[in-house]
């Protein structure tokens, strides 16, 4: 029972910032892909079922403020997430740049159907919102991705912090 409560955690993360605290973060419409960073995250660090499961889950937090496309972003986190774990496998992950350019593969493959789906009308508009908000949005991403990886492996934490000032 213990084990399932850091990913209960990310999924309270995941409805709190889609409910509430998304437009506190946002800037000027690019905003952070927080489930997608979650789902790949976990997908680095466990195993597939885990991956499946828990992608699974966080599509469903995600669409239930708004069920009209409920099961599209379960369909594209569960693909993006198991694509990640099996490369995981198959690719050497033990730089935190090879981590990273993972991250931002799968945020570019999690960018193209979000940007399609959800805030378009279709391709009249998608390459336009693309290049001015979801490549924006992925690099937004990977920079607090790359802050998460820098605090896992120590390279930033509270006393490097304390040593500089």
């Amino acid at each position: 029972m213990m084990r399932f409560i850091p990913y209960v955690l990310y999924l309270l993360l995941i409805a709190l910032y889609r409910t509430n605290l998304i437009g506190l973060f946002s800037i000027g419409g690019i905003e952070i892909y927080l489930t997608a960073l979650i789902v790949l995250l976990v997908a680095l660090n466990k195993d597939h079922l885990t991956t499946l499961w828990f992608a699974f889950a966080a599509g469903l937090i995600y669409d239930a403020p708004d069920p009209s496309l409920l099961g599209v972003h379960m369909l594209i986190l569960v693909t993006i997430g198991i694509a990640a774990s099996q490369a995981k496998e198959q690719l050497n992950l033990e730089s935190v740049q090879s981590r990273l350019m993972l991250i931002v593969a799968g945020l570019f493959a999690y960018a193209i159907p979000y940007t399609l789906i959800y805030p378009t009308s279709g391709m009249s508009e998608f390459f336009r919102l693309f290049i001015r908000m979801a490549i924006p949005s992925v690099f937004y991403t990977a920079v607090v991705g790359s802050l998460y990886f820098m605090i896992q492996t120590g390279r930033f934490s509270y006393s490097r912090l304390k040593s500089i000032f």
